[in-house]
């Protein structure tokens, strides 16, 4: 989905937002559709990043230049308050319908502006609410507490403003945070919220970083006999204790699904827990253990535990298995009375298996193995790795959604709406490794092999496929050639040509030969002064819905040298060939080579009847 597209879909939203809220005086009030635009922009933030609209009462208005703030305090779920800091700028389109940047000299007010609160020297205004929830701020800083300023704005990024954003970082740390939720990142997460499901990234919770943050942990004891704590020594320090579910209620209340980080399972969806775990916390608490198999985490550095130890200090938590049972009991214990919540931590114990590991490689075998009771593909072990991160994110200005974990999306028929197709990982991958890449044999021959490391098995081509040089429009291009020549063989035959067994694997080569045929016919026909790059001009080619006729017209150009290569009149000596070519790179690389040393003729590809190619 492009920017545009999307900065569309949002400014409808706006649109809305100023309907239903035509008579709230502070829109009515005002003339400029920008200014009011401003309001309904900061109210479609905390309204979709979950905050009850009933802070419109402290909203304040730029006068002139269609910004508003807001000034407003939270408790979190380990009782500390909270205060942010928000200033939402509103950006129109230009005349051209092309999207602003954020202004870097707008951005330095903003700053100014924020700089001004934290100090105590910002000037009131006319919202007695706005200026109440100043002077709290003022005292809850004197007090040492947090506070989290965001800049949010309907404008693309800017890496200019990177160096001034760094900066009132540095000079106001610990307790201060700053973010800016700019026109990309909104996308994101509305992608992440809509049509996944998640809540996993949500600038309106105070961050706390599970991975490396030294946590204090509660610890069920019976006895001072250490017989409800086993204490492993093995390979690496480990233990298995018992938690309360205030204790698991607590922890996911402060890092919410920054615990899961490295779970290769999918993310919880909001309405994704276990009604049986649930009904058992409810119902039979005391039973609790004996259900649920527990949880297994990873830390960087576990205590040597005392036999009447009940609490202990941990460096770094990751949930690697069991995180639906954390998110159900955080689910029971939120909804239940304070006397049931008693109960439950009376009764129910939750097993706690922690491993105490910072070595990558042994984490991501655990997680491996912790996660096979049920059926997992190799593609999940890496839905977090970084690449696959940067991949998914890229395909977000496409109309081609990269699926990194399998059934991650939900609401296809939304999506489908938007024009968006889904693309799992895996036929990305082939295609990436056919074409561009031209492996056409290690796409025949070792699809299972894709998503396995070289660190795991010799074989693995991860890392050959998945690298900082991965680019994503390199895989859609790809992947878009290979739906063309999927759509134009299909498993039919023509009277002119025979279409071998297996077809799909036989398409492969032509695939990648296709790769070269169009470079040379490109770079001859169109002479390009700064090199010609392939990639963008399929893209390109398939946005506009034209001359994709020429991809054809290569592709069945390709076909038939492949064939000839094969020597179809002799049966057995072409079977003996495509064995070759589906097995052994060599036979390839003799076919590309021929190819790539021999003059394209424009015209014989012109003159392929585009009505009758196959």
């Amino acid at each position: 989905m492009e920017l545009i597209k999307f900065y569309n879909i949002i400014d409808k939203e706006l649109n809305d937002i100023i309907e239903e809220n035509k008579n709230l005086p502070e829109i009515k009030k005002h003339k400029d559709i920008n200014i009011k635009k401003g309001y309904a922009s900061l109210f479609w933030f905390l309204d979709f990043y979950g905050q009850k609209t009933l802070y419109k009462s402290s909203i304040t208005d730029g006068q002139d230049d269609s910004s508003c703030d807001i000034i407003f305090s939270k408790t979190n779920s380990q009782g500390e308050t909270l205060f942010y800091v928000i200033q939402s700028k509103w950006i129109g389109l230009k005349r051209g319908k092309n999207l602003f940047g954020i202004d870097k000299d707008e951005f330095g007010k903003t700053l100014t502006d924020f700089t001004s609160i934290l100090q105590g020297t910002k000037n009131k205004g006319t919202n007695e609410n706005f200026n109440r929830k100043y002077e709290e701020l003022k005292a809850h800083l004197e007090n040492n507490g947090k506070v989290k300023f965001i800049f949010f704005t309907l404008a693309k990024y800017n890496n200019g403003i990177t160096d001034g954003l760094n900066a009132f970082r540095k000079n106001f740390q610990p307790n201060i945070e700053l973010e800016t939720v700019a026109l990309e990142r909104i996308r994101r997460d509305y992608i992440e919220f809509k049509y996944k499901e998640i809540k996993t990234n949500n600038p309106l919770e105070y961050k706390y970083n599970a991975e490396d943050t030294t946590i204090e942990l509660d610890i069920e004891r019976f006895s001072d006999t250490n017989r409800d704590i086993f204490e492993f020594q093995g390979r690496t320090k480990s233990y298995i204790l018992l938690l309360s579910p205030k204790t698991v209620f607590n922890l996911f209340g402060k890092f919410k699904f920054g615990l899961f980080y490295k779970n290769v399972r999918n993310p919880l969806h909001s309405s994704n827990y276990n009604k049986n775990i649930v009904n058992t916390l409810n119902k039979k608490p005391d039973a609790f253990w004996y259900f649920n198999n527990g949880v297994t985490a990873i830390t960087e550095l576990i205590p040597d535990i005392g036999q009447h130890a009940k609490k202990i200090i941990i460096h770094g938590l990751q949930v690697i298995n069991g995180a639906q049972t954390i998110y159900s009991v955080y689910q029971a214990y939120l909804n239940a009375s304070e006397k049931d919540r008693k109960k439950m931590d009376t009764d129910a114990r939750i097993m706690l298996r922690l491993i105490r590991s910072s070595d990558e490689d042994l984490n991501a075998e655990i997680t491996k193995f912790t996660n096979s009771q049920n059926p997992l593909y190799n593609r999940d072990f890496f839905s977090n790795d970084d690449v696959q991160v940067r991949l998914q994110n890229a395909s977000f200005e496409t109309n081609y959604w990269y699926e990194k974990r399998r059934g991650e999306f939900r609401l296809n028929k939304k999506i489908n709406e938007l024009g968006i197709t889904i693309i799992s990982s895996e036929l990305i991958a082939l295609a990436y490794m056919t074409f561009f890449k031209q492996q056409p044999v290690n796409a025949i021959a070792n699809p299972n092999n894709f998503f396995v490391s070289k660190k795991e098995d010799a074989k693995g081509l991860y890392e050959d496929i998945f690298n900082d040089a991965t680019e994503y429009k390199d895989m859609l291009a790809s992947l878009l050639m290979w739906k063309l020549i999927l759509q134009l063989f299909g498993h039919e035959e023509t009277d002119d040509i025979t279409i071998p067994e297996p077809i799909m694997d036989f398409l492969k080569p032509c695939l990648a030969l296709s790769n070269v045929v169009l470079t040379k016919y490109l770079v001859k026909k169109l002479k390009p002064q700064n090199g010609l790059n392939l990639s963008d001009y399929i893209i390109r080619t398939f946005e506009k819905e034209r001359n994709v006729d020429l991809f054809e017209k290569v592709i069945v150009y390709s076909f038939k040298k492949m064939q000839e290569k094969l020597d179809a009149k002799d049966i057995i000596k072409a079977q003996e060939k495509i064995e070759k070519l589906m097995t052994n790179i060599v036979f390839y690389e003799t076919i590309k080579t021929e190819i790539e040393e021999t003059e394209i003729l424009i015209e014989e590809i012109d003159s392929i009847n585009s009505e009758n190619k196959v």
